[in-house]
């Protein structure tokens, strides 16, 4: 199939699913919900320094409390929301949060907090103040215990897991909608690096935090993709490099470091921004143009329109255009023909 036989509208569609199901991948590694049973399970063992007296006041039911207590094989910090234990472990409250199946966008409407932050911080460097953790808490209780008592005593273990993944799918569809075109980017570098892998040329990858580079290892390969946000690109054996930025979205650098090949990213699927999407690449490609008139650039976008199609191939400043459906649809001679120009403009 054509460029000219593609109807926009359904390219869209093809695009947007198969980015989504990427997307969603991406997210649950980067949310590390997965985790999220190891690290109470680590907390299992001092259950006994938690003191629960003043569970009424912190929003747990009675019905749902006696019941969690008496539970054979559940324990209390594994459903219900400690102040202090929060304080200590402020990035659990993501844990409780969606076990209560709340949103952070909701949590932010009822109680006026803002847990994004306080969620990804890793390392516990925030600071929980007393009056959050308790307002936190009593929310997230409230909700666990309706949950209890609409399961009439017969909530288990796998199905307070299922609630957390259930809660996060849903909160990752949301955040979906504004992130079509990043995922794109962070689909074209997995491929990138993919590629790479093949060739056998990847020497190391360069953090965005720090400067202690690391040093290529096959073996962790695919957490690298898993967690492709932490990295600003890689270095190659053959003394080049590949980054990762933004205008443009990637950069291909030669062994003095001079810019000899940029590629903007365009997942964009509305066809009635398809014009707009053309500018910004364009202007990207100018600015690198101005700075070495010898550079290559490549365009991989999708849902392009008629007129926006015309313009790409009359404009000198693009050296050459993919279509970013077909190259993600495993269509061989496109993908090929795709990786085939990025790493030659690396080879010379």
């Amino acid at each position: 199939m054509t460029l000219e036989e593609i109807n926009p509208l359904t390219e869209a569609h093809r695009l947007n699913y198969r980015l989504r199901s990427t997307f969603f991948y991406r997210k649950l590694k980067e949310y590390k919900t997965l985790s999220f049973r190891a690290r109470i399970d680590a907390l299992l063992p001092v259950k006994h320094l938690y003191s629960w007296e003043s569970w009424v006041n912190w929003g747990i039911g009675e019905e749902a409390f006696t019941y969690i207590n008496e539970h054979p094989s559940l324990q209390l910090i594994q459903v219900f929301c400690h102040p202090r234990l929060i304080r200590e472990h402020s990035s659990l409250i993501a844990y409780y949060r969606n076990i209560a199946a709340l949103s952070q966008k909701a949590v932010k409407y009822l109680v006026a907090v803002d847990v994004k932050n306080i969620e990804t911080d890793e390392e516990n460097k925030y600071s929980l103040a007393e009056d959050k953790a308790l307002v936190l808490s009593r929310l997230c209780n409230e909700h666990i215990s309706l949950i209890i008592d609409s399961a009439i005593e017969n909530l288990t273990e796998e199905e307070i897991y299922g609630i957390l993944l259930a809660s996060t799918g849903t909160q990752i569809d949301g955040s979906w909608r504004n992130a079509i075109g990043e995922e794109a980017e962070k689909v074209v570098q997995r491929l990138l690096i993919k590629e790479a892998k093949e060739r056998n040329i990847i020497a190391a990858f360069i953090p965005r935090k720090g400067m202690v580079i690391e040093v290529y290892n096959p073996d962790r390969i695919e957490e690298k993709l898993g967690n492709i946000e932490s990295y600003r690109g890689l270095m190659l054996s053959n003394h080049t490099s590949i980054l990762f930025s933004s205008e443009p979205d990637i950069s291909l650098l030669n062994n003095e470091g001079t810019t000899v090949g940029v590629i903007e990213v365009k997942g964009g699927t509305d066809p009635a921004g398809a014009l707009e999407r053309y500018g910004a690449a364009k202007k990207s490609f100018e600015e690198a143009f101005r700075k070495n008139p010898e550079v290559k650039s490549i365009l991989i976008a999708s849902c392009i329109t008629t007129e926006v199609n015309i313009r790409i191939h009359n404009d000198p400043i693009i050296s050459a255009y993919f279509n970013l459906t077909e190259v993600l649809s495993k269509d061989l001679e496109k993908y090929e023909q795709f990786v085939q120009e990025v790493f030659s403009i690396l080879e010379k």
